[in-house]
């Protein structure tokens, strides 16, 4: 039996989740908080195989809150239960360790899968966010930056960029023209879609250029 641990604030919506699962279902849920801040000392008390964590939750959130678990040295497989489709939202969970992510409108059968592949330490990604995910590893996502487009040199001056360095100083450190900097700082510019180079810097530094 896979024992689970609901960490939601919305007790109708637990009880929905909890009422769902049957014998058959191989799945039990043994304790429900709607406070991050408890699941440490629950986890410390009862025996727990799957912790099935929404995102948002007034006192701390589910992201704040593997955090927490994390700084504690407990690892138990998640599964964040959510409505977020965000790439911001799935970013910030699965750098924190959750090792699946579906939506609170997901069947039955879904949640009972992504629930038995969780605790296998397997991932799971409900299939409205799976393309996302996968774009995500791939280093690309939906909305086009143009930063696979970057020539080898165009990625060079934007690390001097960020380095404080004006065009002269980097047409010096290139062993290139003054003109051919300018020339380069227009083209990525238009690539990246970005007006100024506070803009630039803060896109590359989101898409780990620099």
């Amino acid at each position: 039996m896979i024992k689970v641990l609901i960490v939601e604030d919305h007790d109708l919506f637990a009880e929905g989740v909890k009422s769902m699962f049957r014998p058959e279902d191989g799945i039990e849920v043994v304790s429900h908080t709607k406070n991050g801040h408890q699941v440490a000392g629950i986890l410390e008390a009862t025996a727990v195989d799957v912790i099935l964590m929404d995102i948002d939750m007034p006192i701390i959130d589910g992201i704040a809150t593997m955090e927490l678990l994390k700084g504690k040295g407990l690892d138990i497989p998640t599964l964040m239960l959510t409505m977020h489709q965000s790439m911001k939202k799935i970013k910030g969970a699965l750098e924190k360790g959750a090792q699946g992510y579906i939506l609170k409108d997901a069947g039955k059968d879904e949640l009972v899968e992504a629930i038995k592949l969780t605790s296998q330490r397997k991932n799971y990604f409900h299939p409205k966010i799976n393309e996302q995910v996968f774009d995500y590893f791939r280093g690309k996502s939906h909305t086009k930056t143009g930063m696979d487009e970057l020539s080898e040199r165009e990625k060079e001056i934007i690390k001097c960029l960020a380095d404080g360095s004006n065009s002269k100083a980097i047409a010096n450190q290139l062993f290139i023209s003054e003109h051919t900097v300018k020339t380069h700082r227009r083209n990525i510019m238009h690539k990246l879609k970005v007006k100024t180079s506070a803009e630039l810097i803060r896109l590359a530094m989101e898409k780990q250029i620099i």
